[in-house]
């Protein structure tokens, strides 16, 4: 079974919520020399696979037609399979289980703060609404900054998080939640993990961990069992706001097997929504 000690679930976490690609998260593919990485954030490793995957050097920018980039990503990764290694197939991981989803709009505040330390401070902000009984509407303000930081001792410090799983519950989360919608059906999930695991290719950790959870993503119930306090479940609730819109019936469902399965408060998801569409926002 796979180790999840074996990589930087910090790192990855930026990656879904739009940091720039760095260290052994390169966006690249094999017309992209090892070691180099597209611009930064989401849109850059999706502008930077689609550049690629049609023959070019990669964008600058965001990439257009999301639909037809998610078929491009697994067109891909079904055609190099087991001769990627390295991170040559990290980048198009990505890509591929955000689908076609709007980019996300806080890759400047998860740069500065990191994947973990956002979700923390805007559940903390959420959370601390909720106990004080004020309206959900309090927890819409922007993206946080270090200066609202959850003090050192609460449940909600990224300090506190980053020495438990939580870091991979939540990767955990926004992958299961970003795949709800059936973009890639299971016979394609299936093919594509079996393709890249073929002939003994040598992955790094960070893609192994992706190409396990592409071929069997968490159910909510394992999600659930990983949490161990209410702060944590809302947290792991928030996690997956943040990488969906839920603008239809498969993805409102998920979310709603989520927060019973957490056991969440009626009265707590308003305050969690609130905070995750003012930070897509602000």
């Amino acid at each position: 079974m796979f180790n999840t000690q074996n990589f930087d679930a910090k790192r990855l976490l930026d990656q879904f919520l739009g940091a720039p690609a760095a260290g052994n998260l390169p966006a690249q593919t094999g017309g992209q020399p090892q070691g180099s990485s597209a611009p930064g954030g989401l849109d850059g490793l999706l502008g930077g696979l689609t550049g690629m995957l049609g023959g070019g050097a990669p964008s600058a920018g965001p990439a257009q037609g999301g639909g037809d980039l998610v078929g491009r990503a697994k067109d891909y990764l079904s055609n190099n399979g087991g001769s990627l290694a390295g991170g040559a197939a990290a980048g198009a991981l990505v890509s591929l289980v955000m689908g076609n989803k709007k980019l996300r709009k806080v890759g400047g505040n998860v740069a500065a703060l990191g994947g973990l330390a956002l979700v923390g401070t805007l559940a903390y902000k959420a959370y601390q609404n909720y106990q004080q009984g004020q309206a959900p509407a309090n927890a819409a303000t922007p993206a946080p900054t270090a200066a609202q930081l959850p003090p050192p001792e609460s449940p909600f410090s990224p300090v506190q998080a980053a020495r438990t799983q939580l870091p991979v519950t939540l990767l955990r989360t926004m992958i299961a939640a970003s795949l709800a919608d059936g973009h890639i059906d299971d016979h394609e999930r299936i093919a594509i993990s079996a393709k890249l695991n073929e002939g003994g290719a040598r992955l790094d950790e960070a893609e192994q961990f992706l190409t396990d959870e592409l071929a069997n993503p968490a159910s909510v119930e394992t999600i659930a069992r990983d949490v161990s306090s209410e702060e944590e479940a809302a947290e792991v609730y928030l996690s997956a706001l943040l990488a969906i819109d839920p603008d239809n019936s498969a993805e409102r469902a998920f979310l709603a097997r989520l927060a019973m399965a957490l056991k969440l408060d009626p009265n707590l998801t308003p305050h969690l929504e609130a905070a995750a569409r003012a930070a897509r926002q602000g």
